[in-house]
This record gives structure tokens, C-alpha cells and sequence, in this order.
């Protein structure tokens, strides 16, 4: 049997976008909590496998087919590659391959370039991994995409090669290296666009903000400043959990191959607070009362001393989430009620927290690689049908892209901040979650309320400024454009 087939992952490619579209799907990962996954093929003929997501890590590893840890009783979940069937193998470094990850798991093995295939589209040029000692917590021994900088690789930092992203816009597949991501509500597909967005996946304003820089020099990895958690509890009046100073930024890494969210310890003990005291209750306790109506807003900025910010709103039901049993079923307490987990940890000390699924998915997020940059805007939960738009390269692709796209009717952009003007636009004032217990899904509807009609007078203004931004230069058009 194959297993990459029981991860019930499929990749999708729309053609004559020059952005490639591949479907995402979650699975329960025993207590490491869930995991986004989608299905590639490796080799000639081709090979499907199921690989990690990554934004955390950027070396594209496979599971060999003669790996140890396959041949035990859990084998490696996702598929393997056996080399001797693939007439395209070939080693680039024998045991060159040697890698840990924060999770515990290790990797060792060789390098090799061999024929990718997303989609419709076959790629070449990439330097991947083949794994033949695997040793994962989780006992899945998955492949991985890693997603991040080629300078930040794990096995030879010194010397960067191309990362299959580069590689992607060196086929000539996508012109950026950039990629958004839509994790979506737990059990329901996601999607990653390489080399453009789907502009079907989010809501409201998007801000984009700049990395920050390894050395003061140049970004290597998908960090940026958190500058405070906010939270309204049900019955009491707003907190600012952390609030960062100018001279220590609270410093977070993005990372959408971890399932939970790292904090430090006193802001871990007030979310616990919130949550009753308890990290593990009955789902059905989850969607009712304070944890439904608990809210939290974080605050990021970007490097430099002059920067906008962005804003990301979730509930504190978002940071629960089926707790997994150890036969990869739904936990259940003795009454047979199915059993949900607090997706947050403390971090160690001196440890940078990494923001991982459980508050990622409250977000559509665009990496950037090309320009360091981090765009993030609220997700969508609602959408059943995509909207893909390409993202050319330059420093102002992004924003070129989704202003070429809707120019005359529903989104005018601007420097950092892309505005949703639509004729009849509607935001979410709340969440209605049902978990349903059978299947331990969660299913999110949202409870609209309708904009005051904006007219032609704001969309006039807005594309005024704009206009008369542009005409600046410097310093000068920056701030203009953050005023907007």
C-alpha cells in the first residue's frame, strides 16, 4: 500500500499564472499536535511522496526506501524513494547530508540531484537529500520541504546552494522567490502558491514587513519583532502579555513545521490562567464561554527603527486542538468525550520563540525571499474557490501584483499596505466553532456584519495619495506611503 496515499494530499497546478498551487493537508502527529503536508514526486518514473512544509528549514529531504526506521513496524508514513528505480539518480555528496532538527529528529544520508515534479512541473536543479538514518519523536519519518534562505542551510551554512525555491525560478516555473501560505482551520485543505497569492484567501488589509536582519546585514531567516500580545478576556479588561521595548525587541520565528506556539514562561502561565489552569479539557468545552470569547491580538513589526505594523487576531479556542491518542485517534476523557490540547509551550531561556500552526493558521502569510519580507494579513476561513494572482520579481512585486489585479473594482495597493475597498465588504465580528466530536474536526462559520458604504470619495482619496506618494522618492515617499 502505498502510504503517501493515506495522507490524503493533492497538488494542483494552475497553469498560465506562472504561480504553481499545491493543496496542503493536516494530520494529527501523536502529541506533537498536527502537521501540514504536500504531495510531490521525485524520479524518473516518478515517486510520490508526501513531505513536511516547512517554513522553518529549507533543505528538500526525502526518506530512503531502505531506511532503518522504515523497516519497523510504524515504517515512515508519507513514502519513501528507492533510488535504484529512479534512472536520474545522482549523488552529489556522498554523506554529506547530516542534519538535527528542534524537534530531536535527525537526518543523515547523502546529496543527490534527481527530477521534481509539482504539478505539472519538473525541475532539475535542485540539490536534495536522501535520508537513510532517520530518528523522528513522532515516529512518521516524513520528507520535508524546507522553505527558508539557501544561507541558512542546516549542513553547510558557509557555502549556500540552491534551495528547490531557487531552483524554481531557475527552471524559469515562477519569477520570485516567494510563496503564500493559507494553513486553513484544522481538518481542511490549505494551499501554498509558489511564486504568487491567493487573493480568495485572506480578508482585509495585508502588511508587509521587513525581516529581521542576521548581523545587521542581511536576512536569513523568517523573523520578525512581536511588540505585544494583547489579550480581552471574557470578564475582565485587556492585558498586554508582552510589550517589547525599542532596545530589546521581542524577537519570533516563523515556522509553519511546528504545531505549537512558543512563548516565555510568564506569558505561557497567563494563557493557562485563561484556559482554566488546565493545557488539556473536553473539546466541547473548548467552543463555549471564555474560550470563545477570549481574544487575542499580536502586534509585529519589522526591522529598522522605522517601521509599520501588523496585526493578527485569534480566539483563545484557536490555540486548542484534538489531542491525538496514541494509535493516532482523538483522545477522549473517561466519559468518552473527545479530548482537546493547549498548542502553547513555555520557550527555554534565552530561546527565541517560534510561532508555529496553532496561531499561523489565524493568518495568510506571504514569504518573501526575494526582497526579505513578510507580508501577513487575516485569513479567510470561508473561501471555497481560489484566486490566483503571480507575483513578478522586484521590490515592489507584491504590491504591483494585487493592484494590477484589481484595479478597477475591489483592492487598490500601496507601498506596505494593501486596502480591501470593495463595493460591499463585510468583516468578521465573531466565530461560531463547532467541534464535531465524531471526526474531531473543527468547523469555524462566521457571524458577518456589513462595512458602512465607503463610495467613490474614499477610493478617490485613496488612489489620490497613492499617485501623488509615487511622485516623492526616498525617505520621503516611505513615509507618505505608511500615512496612507
Amino acid at each position: 500500500m502505498d502510504t503517501a496515499l493515506l495522507l490524503q494530499v493533492q497538488s494542483t497546478q494552475h497553469t498560465g499564472t506562472s504561480a504553481i498551487e499545491i493543496a496542503l493537508t493536516d494530520r494529527m502527529i501523536d502529541d506533537i499536535g498536527w502537521a501540514y503536508y504536500a504531495n510531490i514526486s521525485v524520479g524518473s518514473p516518478s515517486q510520490v511522496q508526501a513531505v513536511l512544509i516547512d517554513s522553518g528549514s529549507n533543505e528538500l529531504l526525502f526518506t530512503a526506501a531502505n531506511a532503518t526506521a522504515c523497516k519497523t513496524r510504524n515504517g515512515c508514513a508519507g513514502g519513501t524513494f528507492d533510488v535504484t528505480k529512479s534512472s536520474t539518480f545522482d549523488v552529489v555528496t556522498r554523506g554529506g547530508l547530516s542534519i538535527g532538527f528542534e524537534d530531536s529528529s535527525k537526518k543523515k544520508g547523502d546529496y543527490f540531484t534527481d527530477e521534481v515534479q509539482i504539478g505539472e512541473i519538473s525541475v532539475t536543479n535542485a540539490r536534495l537529500g536522501i535520508a537513510y538514518e532517520v530518528s523522528d519523536p513522532t515516529g512518521m519519518n516524513t520528507g520535508i520541504m524546507g522553505l527558508g534562505y539557501a544561507n541558512n542551510e542546516g549542513s553547510n551554512k558557509s557555502e549556500p546552494y540552491p534551495t528547490f525555491l531557487d531552483a524554481l525560478v531557475q527552471s524559469g516555473a515562477i519569477e520570485s522567490r516567494l510563496y503564500g501560505i493559507h494553513l486553513n482551520q484544522i481538518n481542511s485543505s490549505g494551499s501554498i502558491i509558489f511564486g504568487g497569492i491567493d487573493i480568495a484567501k485572506f480578508q482585509g488589509p495585508m502588511t508587509t514587513l521587513d525581516c529581521l536582519l542576521d548581523g545587521g546585514k542581511t536576512a536569513t531567516e523568517h523573523k520578525l519583532k512581536l511588540d505585544k500580545i494583547t489579550v480581552n478576556p471574557h470578564d475582565e479588561n485587556s492585558e498586554e502579555l508582552i510589550l517589547s521595548s525599542g532596545q530589546v525587541p521581542h524577537a519570533v520565528f516563523l515556522d509553519s513545521g511546528n504545531a505549537r506556539w512558543f512563548v516565555p514562561e510568564p506569558v505561557y502561565r497567563k494563557i493557562l490562567v485563561l484556559a482554566g489552569g488546565r493545557g488539556v479539557r473536553p473539546c466541547s468545552e473548548v467552543i463555549h464561554g471564555a474560550f470563545d470569547t477570549t481574544h487575542f491580538q499580536l502586534t509585529f513589526s519589522g526591522d529598522g527603527l522605522v517601521s509599520n505594523t501588523a496585526t493578527l487576531d485569534l480566539h483563545l479556542a484557536d490555540l486548542f486542538a484534538p489531542k491525538v491518542a496514541g494509535n493516532s485517534g482523538v483522545a477522549a476523557d473517561h466519559n468518552g468525550k473527545p479530548l482537546c490540547t493547549l498548542m502553547v509551550e513555555p520557550s527555554g531561556p534565552g530561546d527565541i520563540s517560534a510561532i508555529g500552526d496553532a496561531v499561523m493558521r489565524a493568518g495568510y502569510w506571504v514569504f518573501d525571499l526575494d526582497n526579505g519580507q513578510i507580508s501577513v494579513a487575516q485569513a479567510n476561513m470561508e473561501a471555497s474557490s481560489s484566486d490566483i494572482v503571480k507575483v513578478l520579481k522586484g521590490v515592489d512585486g507584491l504590491s504591483r501584483a494585487v493592484q494590477r489585479h484589481f484595479v478597477g473594482h475591489q483592492v487598490s495597493a500601496s507601498g506596505d499596505y494593501l486596502f480591501a475597498i470593495g463595493p460591499d465588504p463585510s468583516f468578521t465580528s465573531s466565530l461560531d466553532r463547532r467541534f464535531n466530536n465524531a471526526a474531531a474536526t473543527v468547523e469555524i462559520s462566521k457571524a458577518s456584519a456589513p462595512w458602512p458604504l465607503i463610495g467613490g470619495l474614499v477610493l478617490f482619496t485613496v488612489l489620490f495619495t497613492v499617485l501623488a506618494c509615487r511622485c516623492l522618492g526616498g525617505r520621503r515617499r516611505q513615509e507618505c506611503l505608511l500615512m496612507v
